[in-house]
């Protein structure tokens, strides 16, 4: 197989056709390919990051500061490797960033060093990095308990609570939307076996699914009258000690463990996730939608948050690269340092709701390498309320942030004009430069963890919601994310290594967008030219071209023959009061939102196969534009 030395050749020759003054290439290649002999993947995907984290911060504080793993130049603070493209942004001597430096030049840095930040890495490197989150995790979790709250913040915080998401107020809690999520649960069941599984718990847990209005589950067809609540076990016992640690698991109900793994996040570090129970994750779904409507409607919160668009994030930072008027703020380990008695005091004129979010919030946490913790966070990434709750979090701190800086008391018009001045999406938090301190404070004095390498308060640099800025412009790098070691056909990989040539073809990278393009083909096949807005695997570009190869007469279009990327389907048949359940909750979700009936005819006897796809053939509109 190719080695992927062989696409930062190609970028190299991309970046001497953009930039043909740039000099040293040639010997950039030869270390290039003589550190990857000796240092392997790890070179392309750490040492090449470092130094690309070494620029952001240079942009940021006007001086860059070479990193140890790469030699400087005789009496110079650039280093030697990619001097030719450095220099034409710091000042050689000085390191200093030059007053006009070329924005073009940046991109090609970035496309370089960044390129193999998210590859995926060997097993046994998972193994460690797995090992290393999950305690990280705890010991996150532990650091929670020496939180303490400043009395002052608190007071503003609870004013500041008390005048948003009203809306909560009027939910009626016994008819809440639930529904499944897309994701695994704590019982480690198919899609379609959830509905089984979600009856059995609302059995073992049958207060819970009473109040609720999920009683006719949890009997046949009988009301709450047909049982009694189970006494659910006591935790205050069960905590991260010896007896858990040597496997001896304590009996807790259906609803209040939680199992904990590890999913990729970087090539450094993996991200953890909470696999819920089905009866939580049941009730967080319809618990998430409301709440979520309740910021739509809300007009303090709905001017700083919109959880379903990230450009608003990214525009904001794209004009803080350029005027300095906006800081870009990240959060080490958010979701894991979000203390439940922050939650309890932002929600707690909101009793029902809060209520709520604690019957369906596991209490525990099941981990495979320490046994079972009594969680002091809020929930972990998993449960459906997470990042919702988080980003409400963070912008109330924000908004109180300001509120301080400008002297002001939390009414209504100030406390909606200080939300007009940030924004926040999950854990990217942009604010006004002038108030970061005070937000910086604000946080830290919650027990949140500022990330200092990814924020940016000063300079032409900022990074937010997945966008990189330099000086008003996106220089936000092509990620390779697979990379074939072996001639295997594998569906993900081809639709990966496509994304990765069509993105670089779309950014004039067309030596580094060919070279991916041979590859897949010669471990695949040949592949048409297809629209931007094609659902068809395929090559883009510039006039979006397309290929037609018949008329359909149903269809009155033209179309072509073309491979799509479709989910593989599995065995998942359910029958009785499990069925009845999906059917009539499918027809009830769809009659809501007015969705076109398209379901499958066989939903009930099988179910899609999350991440396993194949590559199937098909005949798809031929449309372009």
């Amino acid at each position: 197989m190719k080695s992927p030395v062989m696409l930062l050749s190609s970028l190299l020759d991309d970046v001497l056709r953009l930039e043909p003054g740039v000099k040293g290439l040639d010997r950039d290649l030869i270390t290039i390919e003589s550190r990857f002999k000796h240092e392997g993947i790890g070179f392309l995907s750490c040492a090449l990051s470092s130094l690309c984290d070494a620029l952001d911060q240079g942009f940021a504080t006007g001086r860059f500061a070479c990193p140890t793993s790469f030699s400087k130049q005789r009496g110079k603070s650039i280093p030697k490797f990619l001097s030719g493209l450095i220099c034409k942004v710091f000042d050689p001597n000085t390191g200093l960033l030059l007053d006009e430096p070329q924005v073009g030049i940046v991109k090609c840095l970035r496309e370089i060093l960044r390129s193999f930040k998210k590859i995926n890495v060997s097993q046994k490197r998972e193994d460690k990095l797995h090992k290393s989150a999950v305690v990280g995790f705890i010991e996150t979790d532990d650091s929670i308990s020496r939180n303490s709250f400043p009395r002052d913040k608190v007071n503003l915080l609870n004013d500041v609570a008390k005048l948003v998401l009203q809306k909560l107020h009027s939910v009626d809690y016994c008819n809440l939307p639930v529904r499944h999520g897309p994701g695994g649960v704590a019982e480690r069941v198919k899609a379609n076996q959830k509905w089984s599984a979600l009856r059995e718990s609302c059995q073992h847990d049958a207060f819970l699914a009473a109040k609720y209005g999920l009683d006719v589950l949890s009997s046949d067809g009988g009301g709450t009258d047909d049982y009694r609540p189970i006494e659910s076990a006591s935790f205050e016992d069960i905590l991260y000690d010896a007896d858990t640690r040597n496997g001896l698991v304590p009996q807790l109900s259906y609803s209040g463990l939680a199992k904990l793994l590890t999913v990729p996040k970087s090539v450094t570090a993996r991200r953890t996730i909470t696999m819920e129970p089905v009866l939580n994750m049941f009730i967080q779904q319809g618990l998430n939608s409301v709440l979520r409507d309740s910021i739509t409607s809300c007009v303090v919160l709905r001017r700083c948050l919109a959880l379903t668009d990230q450009s608003r994030n990214q525009n904001l930072a794209r004009i803080g690269s350029r005027n300095g008027n906006y800081a870009t703020i990240d959060l080490s380990s958010a979701s894991d340092l979000l203390d439940l008695n922050l939650v309890k005091l932002i929600f707690a004129s909101k009793q029902e709701f809060l209520i709520s979010a604690l019957d369906c919030r596991s209490s525990h946490c099941d981990t495979d390498l320490f046994g079972i913790i009594n969680l002091k966070k809020f929930a972990g990434m998993g449960n459906a309320l997470t990042f919702p709750v988080q980003s409400i979090a963070f912008a109330l701190l924000a908004i109180c942030a300001v509120l301080c800086e400008e002297g002001h008391r939390p009414s209504y018009g100030y406390v909606k004009r200080a939300a007009g001045r940030i924004r926040v999406y999950g854990d990217d938090i942009i604010v006004e430069t002038k108030y970061v301190r005070q937000v910086y404070e604000w946080l830290a004095a919650f027990g949140l963890k500022i990330n200092q390498t990814k924020s940016f308060t000063t300079g032409k640099f900022r990074e937010s919601c997945g966008l990189d800025a330099f000086d008003g412009h996106d220089v936000t790098p092509v990620y390779v994310r697979e990379w074939p070691l072996t001639p295997a056909q594998d569906p993900d990989l081809i639709a990966s290594l496509v994304s990765t040539s069509n993105q670089y073809w779309m950014l004039g990278l067309y030596s580094a967008a060919n070279m991916v393009k041979e590859m897949v083909e010669e471990l695949y096949e040949r592949l048409p030219l297809v629209s931007r807005h094609s659902a068809g695997l395929g090559w883009h570009s510039r006039v979006d071209t397309t290929v037609a190869h018949k008329w359909d007469g149903k269809l009155q279009q033209l179309v072509f023959r073309g491979r799509t990327i479709v989910a593989r389907l599995r065995e998942d048949r359910i029958d009785g009061y499990a069925a009845l359940s999906k059917s009539l909750h499918s027809l009830e979700a769809r009659g809501k939102t007015l969705s076109p009936t398209s379901v499958d005819a066989k939903h009930l006897e099988r179910s899609v196969m999350r991440f396993h796809t194949r590559i199937l053939k098909q005949w798809l509109p031929a449309h372009a534009g």
